[in-house]
């Protein structure tokens, strides 16, 4: 009995022997699978790391070429807004340069302008000057003689065809016109005082139609006079403009007593058959000549002056009212 129970114990340890040796083996076995298992992922872990350590190196060195790239980029950059801000300094100096060199030819074509206008001015002064003249004129009392009027303004010498020779002036010049007979001067005294050269003429008269215009006849001029006449002045023909330059060349009191007086001005206005002038004229120049300096004619005479509150203005008797 004992045998048997031995025998049957026996049976069961060696069956559970075998049975933990299988648990064993399989364990074992398990366990050899699944390091296997680990060791082939850390191996695809391992390629996957160097795969991708290899990638990061090919960034780094694509990171770095374009860093490399961009470095380049920028220092050509600066060097091209270095290049560019010296080529606008350069500019900007070439235009100021330029500028002032434009500034210099303005100023010295507006001297030369200004010089090319003084030398006509004196030209037209030069040419125009002699044929200006100083007028004394005297009237006498018929019965007594003795001097009851004495005036002086200033004339033009002309000579037109078939006529005499003759100095242009206005009425009141060469007569009282304060009085009713507008009595004549009985003698005007024609001076010349740039050539200190004087006529005494007793022919003299007023023109009809109701204008300030008289007439100083040169009965016996000097040789002076007749050459001068020979090219007598041009008279204007058109109609000036609002704003035409123009001289005015007499002898007023106030003046140059041993050569003709000059005032510039120009067309401020009209007033019927006289131009309104912003030329100074004074005493003494009434009878002279207004020449309109564009066309370098005879335009008319200084005739009066009207005047305001603080300035006066010059009328200026349109030669033409003499073909009316």
């Amino acid at each position: 009995m004992l045998n048997l129970n031995f025998k049957i114990k026996k049976k069961q340890v060696t069956q559970l022997l075998i049975l933990l040796f299988l648990v064993v083996l399989l364990s074992v076995w398990f366990g050899f699978n699944q390091l296997r298992e680990i060791k082939t992922n850390f191996l695809l872990i391992n390629n996957l790391i160097a795969k991708q350590s290899d990638k990061l190196d090919e960034i780094n060195s694509e990171v770095k070429q374009l860093q490399k790239v961009n470095e380049e980029g920028l220092s050509k950059l600066e060097s091209d807004l270095l290049s560019e801000r010296e080529k606008r300094i350069s500019f900007e100096e070439s235009q100021t340069d330029e500028k002032v060199l434009a500034q210099k030819q303005i100023l010295s074509l507006e001297e030369k302008i200004a010089e090319t206008e003084k030398i006509e001015l004196t030209s037209v002064v030069n040419q125009w000057g002699p044929y200006v003249v100083s007028l004394e004129c005297r009237s006498y009392h018929p019965n007594t003689g003795e001097l009851v009027l004495q005036s002086n303004g200033s004339g033009l010498l002309v000579k037109w065809e078939g006529d005499s020779i003759t100095v242009l002036t206005n009425k009141h010049v060469i007569s009282d016109i304060s009085s009713n007979n507008n009595t004549v001067a009985n003698n005007c005294i024609v001076k010349f005082p740039q050539k200190d050269v004087f006529i005494v003429s007793n022919n003299i008269s007023v023109l009809d139609g109701g204008f300030d215009w008289g007439i100083v006849t040169i009965d016996f001029p000097s040789e002076y006079v007749k050459t001068l006449v020979k090219n007598s002045p041009l008279l204007c023909t058109n109609n000036p403009n609002l704003g035409d330059e123009l001289v005015i060349l007499g002898y007023p009191s106030i003046g140059d007593q041993k050569n003709v007086t000059v005032t510039e001005g120009i067309i401020a206005g009209f007033d019927s058959d006289y131009f309104i002038t912003s030329a100074k004229v004074e005493k003494g120049n009434s009878g002279g000549a207004a020449v309109l300096l564009k066309e370098n004619c005879y335009l008319g005479t200084p005739t009066f002056s009207r005047t305001g509150e603080i300035e006066s203005l010059a009328r200026i008797l349109d030669v033409r009212v003499l073909s009316k």
